[in-house]
């Protein structure tokens, strides 16, 4: 489902929040195959992103990736760093939407505040922040996995309080793919934008007067 997004003013707006996860890059992880496991996507799958209730364990730090890497083990037929090796190879082989990169880019250039709050796994943290640079071209981020929360809600407060100068919600603009996750960012009165694509991204930018 998704909710309608309304032209935003960018004079009402002193920061941007950015999720990772399908906003930022909708790359999958752990997307670099070993070659004795061909069918090692479909494996990480059904053991591991099929259990919600292990991936949220994972994000909020109860899980860690040599933890997911022995569960693995039996199943794809690898000893435990190979198959870390491989995990961490994937982290470094992401694309991003480019669009929404660009623009946190130039905002951050125009002297707007911004940040990465994402629901994510120690890799993120150990892998995919340094290998793609992110802390040079953003304010703050704010992964769950660090924090041991996965409600943005009480995530999102840990970006303003980075960022400084009186931010709160009232002075932030989201952009999230995740539905729930923006209703509650506007009933906390903040502004937020429901990403799904980079092309419906620069529409509505456009709209808005950015």
């Amino acid at each position: 489902m998704h909710i309608e997004n309304t032209p935003v003013n960018p004079v009402d707006i002193t920061c941007i929040i950015f999720d990772f996860g399908f906003t930022l890059s909708s790359d999958l992880y752990f997307n670099v195959t070993p070659p004795e496991c061909p069918d090692w996507q479909n494996l990480i799958q059904k053991h591991i992103f099929s259990n919600p209730a292990l991936v949220d364990d994972w994000m909020r730090a109860d899980v860690t990736l040599e933890d997911i890497a022995k569960k693995l083990a039996p199943v794809v037929c690898m000893n435990v760093p190979r198959i870390i090796d491989f995990l961490e190879s994937g982290c470094r082989n992401l694309g991003f939407n480019q669009a929404v990169l660009t623009f946190a880019i130039e905002q951050r250039k125009l002297g707007r505040k911004t940040a990465i709050v994402t629901g994510n796994m120690d890799v993120f943290t150990k892998i995919v922040v340094p290998w793609h640079d992110l802390a040079d071209k953003f304010d703050g981020i704010i992964n769950s996995f660090d924090h041991r929360e996965i409600d943005k809600a009480l995530l999102w407060p840990k970006a303003f309080e980075l960022m400084g100068d009186g931010i709160g919600y009232r002075q932030c603009l989201l952009i999230e793919d995740g539905e729930k996750n923006v209703a509650k960012f506007r009933w906390n009165g903040g502004y937020a934008y429901q990403y799904s694509d980079d092309e419906q991204f620069l529409i509505w930018l456009k709209s808005s007067g950015w």
